[in-house]
């Protein structure tokens, strides 16, 4: 059933747990029994329940870019010269292999994709530009916009 669920049945206590481990994905499961009034055993039941039901999709550690070198973030509008069920399938292949693309949509509108890319500098940016995108069969046009500053950042999904 993992990632069929076009909208799942959460409860307040589903809610809250949402909330915590969104903000918190390492706190103990002592702890986060504390925090929504459960005894530890039915709470790691509905950890497991969103896990398994796919609502909880993975656990990560969250960097800052800039401390491990990767000091420029670019979004970069792709179009293809053809909007094709199997042009779209390959270019987000390709894309999915792509260290540096840290995220890839498929879009309606003006452009066909939208990436996120981070690298380390100008010079990075320019070969990714030039040697991948521009050596992609399909792909007719590219609008990069360098980010100056992050305003706000946050992987907390609202949970209503």
């Amino acid at each position: 059933m993992r990632g069929n669920m076009a909208h799942a049945h959460l409860d307040d206590t589903d809610r809250r747990i949402l909330e915590i481990l969104q903000r918190d994905g390492r706190i103990p499961n002592t702890e986060l029994a504390d925090e929504i009034g459960l005894t530890p055993a039915p709470t790691l039941r509905r950890v497991k329940r969103l896990e398994d039901e796919g609502i909880i999709k993975r656990y990560a550690a969250l960097l800052d870019p800039k401390m491990i070198g990767q000091d420029l973030t670019v979004f970069v509008h792709v179009s293809l010269d053809k909007q094709t069920k199997t042009g779209f399938i390959d270019f987000a292949d390709q894309m999915r292999k792509r260290p540096e693309v840290l995220e890839c949509y498929l879009c309606l509108g003006e452009s066909d994709f939208i990436l996120k890319v981070c690298v380390p500098n100008l010079d990075a940016y320019q070969r990714f530009l030039v040697d991948v995108l521009a050596a992609i069969p399909g792909v007719s046009n590219t609008n990069s916009t360098i980010t100056v500053r992050q305003e706000k950042h946050t992987t907390v999904l609202p949970i209503e």
